[in-house]
């Protein structure tokens, strides 16, 4: 679990899945160390696994495309939607990504934690939560 702040984002993300399927996902929360996703559909990430990620920035911060390699971490699965937490390992596009940051940071859009309910640590009945830890 990240112990840094989060910030809030309606930035458009596609991530390709290891089926090589391109999904459009939301982006639940992002910091500079790591991040959040869920989707309404099935996306194939394995744990442990990088992935590249595409995020297009709301169109008023004036800032462009950007990639990052992140490592997923864990992965919640419910009837209804698909959450994953990842790690970002490398932001190709750094200036871009650190000036998404601070947009955000500036827009009073953040969260310390995720709420009780949300925590993948603790799935609610009917969920399954998968924990990704690293292998020995």
């Amino acid at each position: 679990m990240r112990n840094e702040l989060r910030f809030l984002s309606n930035a458009l993300v596609y991530i390709v899945d290891k089926s090589e399927n391109e999904k459009e996902v939301s982006l639940r929360d992002v910091s500079r160390h790591g991040l959040s996703i869920k989707s309404k559909d099935y996306i194939n990430i394995e744990p442990n696994s990088s992935y590249v990620i595409a995020i297009i920035p709301e169109q008023e911060t004036n800032i462009k495309k950007f990639q990052l390699e992140i490592e997923s971490r864990w992965v919640k699965l419910n009837k209804s939607k698909m959450e994953s937490g990842f790690s970002v390992m490398v932001p190709f596009n750094k200036s871009e990504f650190s000036d998404y940051l601070e947009y955000l940071a500036t827009k009073g859009k953040l969260q310390t934690a995720p709420p009780e309910n949300d925590k993948p640590d603790k799935p609610q009945t009917g969920d399954k939560t998968l924990e990704m830890t690293p292998e020995e």
